[in-house]
C-alpha cells in the first residue's frame, strides 16, 4: 500500500455487528441495571448500594444524550418520587412504566445497560449502550 488508496472497510465490518456487552462478571462485583418492555427497571445489589440504598428515586431523561438519570431520594412520599421495591434477595425494582410512557422510551426486550455509572450521586443509564438479555416469546413456540 502506498497510502494513496481510498480507505475501504474490512468486509467483516460491513456484514457483522460487534457485540459490545463484554464478558459475564462475578455477580458480587458487577453493576447490573436492566429495563424491561413493561417499564420495570431492575437494579442489582451493587447498583443499589452505589446510590445509597434509597427508599425512592426521581427519574430524569436527557433527550440529547438518550440517557436516564436515577436520583436517590430519602422518602417515597415526595412528589414525583418512585418507590424502590424489593424484587429478590439480590435486586430491587422501580416501576418506571409511567416515566417510560411519558418520554416514549421503548425497549423490545429486556435490555441490560452496558456501562451504568454513578456521577454526582446519580446513576446514569445510556439507552444507546444496552444489550438484549431476553427475547419476547409471545407468538412463538419453543422448540423441544
Amino acid at each position: 500500500m502506498t497510502g494513496s488508496e481510498p480507505f475501504m472497510l474490512n468486509p467483516i465490518e460491513r456484514e457483522f455487528e460487534k457485540y459490545r456487552g463484554g464478558p459475564t462478571e462475578d455477580p458480587k462485583v458487577r453493576v447490573h441495571v436492566s429495563l424491561a418492555p413493561n417499564g420495570r427497571m431492575i437494579l442489582n445489589r451493587k447498583a443499589y448500594e452505589m446510590i445509597g440504598k434509597p427508599p425512592a428515586v426521581y427519574l430524569y431523561f436527557s433527550r440529547t444524550t438518550d440517557t436516564i438519570a436515577v436520583e436517590p431520594v430519602q422518602s417515597p412520599r415526595l412528589a414525583e418520587s418512585l418507590p424502590v421495591l424489593q424484587e429478590k434477595k439480590t435486586s430491587v425494582r422501580v416501576n418506571a412504566a409511567p416515566f417510560c410512557r411519558h418520554f416514549n422510551i421503548r425497549v423490545r426486550a429486556t435490555s441490560r445497560f452496558i456501562r451504568p455509572e454513578v456521577r454526582n450521586g446519580r446513576l446514569l443509564l445510556k439507552l444507546s449502550e444496552t444489550v438484549v438479555t431476553t427475547t419476547a416469546m409471545k407468538g412463538r413456540k419453543r422448540s423441544k
